[in-house]
């Protein structure tokens, strides 16, 4: 009978136990990192009445025969479930997703941690606020580089620390220049020029000018429908004007040699006319004798160039002629036509005749250029515009032309560097010919250039702002580009070179002139001189500077240079490293935060403040960085909460108080048989 009593004895005393488990667990529902507690129950020794029998051939064994002495606690184990995660937005606030421990220090033992709530204490140290142990972890060296071997210790952020200032020594571009851009060359143009008609020059009578009574171009003329009519007193014949005349003796004509043609056919015995050598038709009388001369056309500006020739012309044998003439006429000056035939736009000469020295200058890039051409009497405009393209330096002598009405075009070639200015032939005291070669600009010289610019570093963290221009040549696919420097740096070698393109719009080359690799100067400023290579990308590929058929754009892709720099903020990241960021835009690996993982978690001993040590049996902590060893996320900016499921909790609370309620009827039960017991004497 009193083996009951103290088996219930037992119940109560280990459902009381399970019982502070719950209530402990309950307590934590919101400690950071907390894990619940578990308790499990066993039989405690039982008391042997009988022994067990083997069988017997006769007989069958008999089992043995035990009576229980109560319960005692089997094991209380640590659950350690993953608790759900609270977002925070404090930076130093970290939860581990998945398995291992927050590693910590008091400078003699480790200690173990799920609640990762930590800060930075005056020395810069990351801390368990709680009671100050230091994370541990490992600690970068001055380049920003966690050397392979590191050991594990306290992390410390060096706040205050300073970024040594780097040299630029590499620039990468990227972009594109325009394909369809190309550079432009002076086109500057004269005045108009027109030479006298000869009846070798056979020109279209419309068109021509004529100086004298009419002083204007003749225009207007209508194939088929104007006309001339020429009387000498006697006979009339009128002659029509057409496109192309066919020959004499058809009242045609196109050319004042056709209608010279004409005249002298129809009037022959009477009068007759020639092209003086002023562009004039001349009338007289053919033989002796005289005639009274009367022109008259349906074209008013056609009639006043030729009624100047009307009147008497007379030829009395005795060498006493009286000729008439009309207004004198012009054609656009071509290339084929002498100099000393050459007149100005209003029909008057040039003043050119054989022997004339002029003088040709220019400005050419802001430098005086000058040369001379010497006319003779048979000099055309052709051999002065070769001379012209001579003293200009010009790609091409073509590059200096007559057009269609009458000017001289002077086209430069490409590039600024090539700009013609202030083109000057002359004459000395020929104003006529100064004022029709005064030169008119009908398009400046350019570049088709793109620049861009960037900032670039010393080794004293000095800014030097690099500009790199580029400039297209007449060369399909080819540019040339100029480094320049806002300061004042010395370029030494690499300041310019050549970039060449494919067909299909990729790299084909960049190069440097003279040899030169990259760029050098020297800052000038007590930094070591400098070597910056330029990279515009890899040949025939398109991952740098490209050439199409879109705007020029080129930008800077990267640069590997900054000034000096002070600590300015952290921010972790989920493999645990702690990067900073300085004044100066650097990042720079500062230290990585490790975690530990054991075989049995379960055995470790809590020691407070939500730390664990490790224990005979929790195994040898396995530490590492994430990614490394294990295979756990740490989640800056979040904490874990308590793994305490309270409906769980309080479903177990009323297990526990059942079995305690069971185990008090036991005793009861057991003292009412020991009372009846004590009774029996009564």
């Amino acid at each position: 009978m009193m083996r009951s009593l103290f088996s219930g004895v037992s119940g109560l005393k280990n459902h009381q136990i399970r019982m502070d488990v719950i209530g402990n667990n309950i307590a934590n529902i919101n400690t950071i990192g907390f894990k619940k507690g578990r308790v499990t129950f066993e039989e405690a020794l039982a008391q042997t009445m009988r022994g067990a029998m083997r069988p017997s051939e006769l007989h069958g064994g008999t089992n043995p025969m035990q009576v229980g002495l109560g319960i005692t606690i089997g094991s209380i184990d640590t659950m350690f479930s993953q608790g759900n995660l609270e977002s925070t937005g404090i930076q130093t606030d970290l939860a581990i997703q998945g398995d291992g421990f927050f590693v910590l220090s008091d400078g003699v033992s480790e200690y173990y941690t799920r609640s990762g709530n930590f800060q930075f204490d005056a020395q810069g140290r990351l801390i368990n606020p709680t009671n100050g142990y230091v994370v541990q972890g490992y600690m970068a060296n001055n380049s920003g580089v966690i050397e392979p071997g590191t050991s594990i210790g306290d992390i410390v952020l060096p706040f205050g620390q300073k970024v040594a200032a780097k040299a630029t020594t590499k620039v990468a571009f990227t972009g594109n220049l325009n394909a369809s851009e190309n550079p432009q060359g002076t086109i500057v143009r004269s005045d108009v020029m027109y030479a006298i008609e000869t009846t070798t020059d056979d020109s279209d009578v419309n068109g021509l000018y004529a100086s004298g009574n009419t002083n204007s171009n003749i225009t207007g003329l209508v194939p088929g429908i104007t006309t001339i009519t020429v009387n000498d007193g006697t006979n009339t014949h009128t002659y029509t004007y057409v496109l192309e005349d066919s020959g004499a003796s058809n009242d045609d004509f196109n050319s004042l040699a056709d209608l010279i043609d004409e005249i002298n056919n129809d009037f022959s015995g009477s009068i007759q006319v020639t092209l003086n050598s002023s562009g004039a038709l001349e009338f007289s009388y053919d033989g002796t004798g005289s005639a009274t001369i009367s022109i008259t056309s349906n074209s008013a500006v056609l009639e006043s160039a030729l009624t100047e020739a009307n009147g008497t012309v007379s030829d009395d044998g005795a060498g006493n002629v009286v000729t008439t003439t009309t207004d004198e006429f012009s054609h656009r000056a071509t290339e084929n036509d002498l100099l000393v035939n050459l007149r100005n736009s209003s029909g008057q000469s040039l003043n050119l005749s054989s022997g004339d020295a002029l003088a040709i200058s220019c400005l050419k890039n802001g430098a005086l250029i000058t040369g001379n051409f010497t006319v003779s009497s048979s000099s055309t405009l052709a051999d002065l515009n070769t001379q012209i393209a001579s003293v200009l330096g010009l790609s091409e002598t073509t590059q200096v032309s007559i057009d269609s009405s009458g000017r001289l075009n002077i086209q430069g070639d490409p590039g600024a560097d090539n700009e013609l200015s202030a083109i000057s032939i002359s004459e000395s005291n020929n104003s006529v010919l100064g004022s029709t070669m005064s030169f008119t600009e009908i398009q400046e010289a350019k570049d088709a250039k793109y620049s861009t610019n960037v900032t670039i570093y010393d080794a004293l963290g000095h800014k030097h702002t690099l500009t790199l221009t580029f400039k297209k040549t007449v060369i399909p696919g080819q540019w040339t580009w100029e480094a320049q420097l806002g300061g004042d740096e010395t370029i030494s070698a690499g300041g310019q070179g050549k970039l060449a393109f494919n067909p299909d719009g990729s790299l084909l080359s960049f190069t440097y002139d003279g040899g030169a690799t990259a760029l050098q100067f020297n800052p000038n400023n007590g930094a070591d001189p400098m070597n910056v290579i330029l990279d515009v990308g890899t040949t025939s590929s398109y991952d740098g500077l490209t050439q199409f058929s879109a705007p020029s754009a080129v930008v800077i892709n990267s640069q590997d240079g900054y000034a000096s720099g002070n600590l300015s903020s952290i921010s972790i990241a989920q493999n645990g490293e702690i990067t900073g960021l300085f004044t100066n835009g650097v990042t720079k690996t500062l230290a990585q935060i490790v975690l530990a993982v054991f075989n049995n978690p379960s055995g470790l001993l809590k020691v407070g403040d939500n730390m664990f040590s490790t224990s005979a049996n929790s195994g040898a902590p396995a530490k590492g960085a994430v990614g490394e060893v294990i295979q756990s996320t740490i989640l800056p900016g979040s904490l874990e909460m308590s793994n305490v499921d309270l409906a769980e909790e309080f479903t177990d609370m009323i297990v526990a108080q059942r079995g305690f309620q069971a185990n008090a009827r036991v005793i009861t039960t057991s003292d009412d048989m020991l009372n009846e017991l004590v009774n029996l004497k009564r």
